[in-house]
């Protein structure tokens, strides 16, 4: 039991991060909307809400990269053996993946010039090195995922489904039921 709430939590460790993140950002721009419409605007609210939505994109690309979500061109393999199209969409995660562990390693060196020459942020004064930290905890995350999907593709052999084919045969579903009821 303590192993499959591990796991899940694991697995979904970006979605609950982005969902904190996400209402972590609306909330503060809409206190600075209510603020402002009372002449009390604050300073540091742009900022950090600015700074959340940085860390909510990043840690969203590493969470659909392990739903194996984010758009591909795939139509070019349609006409050829199924072998082609899985050996092509190998070879672009590898290069996917190499390309996210050099932004991981070029990120860990911005941030350790960040920490050797410190730079504080304008209305916040944080530390800029520890805002960028998600530079290269994002992509290492993010390669982390390619290897977990493609492991799941292909050394498992289960199929990792779709959210969005889901959703479309959902709403196919939906709509015939709807259109079952008219008649």
């Amino acid at each position: 039991m303590m192993k499959k709430i591990f796991t899940s939590l694991l697995d979904h460790f970006e979605s609950y991060i982005c969902q904190f993140l996400l209402v972590f950002f609306v909330i503060t721009l809409f206190m600075q909307i209510i603020l402002r419409a009372i002449n009390m605007s604050l300073s540091w609210t742009e900022e950090i809400a600015r700074y959340a939505f940085l860390w909510f994109i990043l840690f969203g690309a590493c969470y659909a990269t392990r739903l194996s979500a984010l758009n591909r061109v795939t139509m070019q393999f349609a006409k050829f053996p199924k072998w082609v199209g899985s050996a092509s969409l190998l070879i672009s995660d590898l290069i996917w993946l190499c390309f996210c562990l050099a932004m991981a390693w070029y990120g860990y060196k911005a941030v350790m010039d960040l920490v050797e020459f410190p730079y504080h942020t304008p209305a916040l004064d944080w530390d800029l090195s520890r805002v960028y930290l998600v530079f290269p905890a994002s992509f290492l995350l993010m390669a982390i995922r390619i290897i977990q999907v493609n492991i799941i593709k292909y050394v498992l052999k289960e199929e990792i489904v779709d959210p969005d084919a889901e959703a479309v045969k959902e709403s196919q579903k939906t709509l015939i039921a709807q259109e079952g009821g008219e008649i």
